[in-house]
């Protein structure tokens, strides 16, 4: 007879809890990633306009265009300010959710384990139920032999 673990159903399900999850936190994870990606660009962006109006300025339009960078960087850095308050907000999210999917791993981990300590004795018995129908068998045979 093949092992059986009663608790099979229930250990189906904390992986499968899990998974989802685990699905959410890689979910955070990208939103965050995101984030990032275009606080990064924004400041790419800046720099790379800071130069170029920079070399207007040696042209000769210096009034005009440090007027227009001093708007452009209030608005920027307004945009930036926008986006690292959801990062904050999408960070602590993403950690929320981990320390989700760290409980969800360790239950499911916890049946795991004593499924596996179950079909470990399972095979251990299963091995002396064997043993034990062999030696029984050898005893009967050699029990005729002598009883002859």
């Amino acid at each position: 007879m093949a092992f059986r673990y009663p608790l099979q159903s229930l250990l189906r399900l904390r992986e499968s809890l899990e998974r989802q999850e685990e699905n959410r936190l890689f979910a955070f994870a990208a939103e965050v990633a995101r984030l990032r990606a275009q606080i990064e660009r924004l400041r790419d962006e800046t720099a790379s306009a800071r130069r170029k109006e920079l070399g207007a300025i040696e042209a000769g339009n210096a009034g005009a265009i440090l007027q227009f960078l001093a708007i452009c960087e209030e608005a920027t850095a307004a945009v930036c300010c926008k986006l690292q308050t959801e990062l904050d907000a999408a960070e602590r999210k993403r950690l929320a959710q981990l320390a989700i999917y760290q409980a969800a791993r360790q239950k499911r981990e916890i049946l795991q384990g004593l499924r596996e300590r179950q079909e470990t004795s399972y095979e251990i018995e299963a091995a002396h139920r064997e043993q034990q129908s062999l030696d029984d068998s050898f005893l009967l045979r050699h029990r005729t032999f002598f009883d002859e």
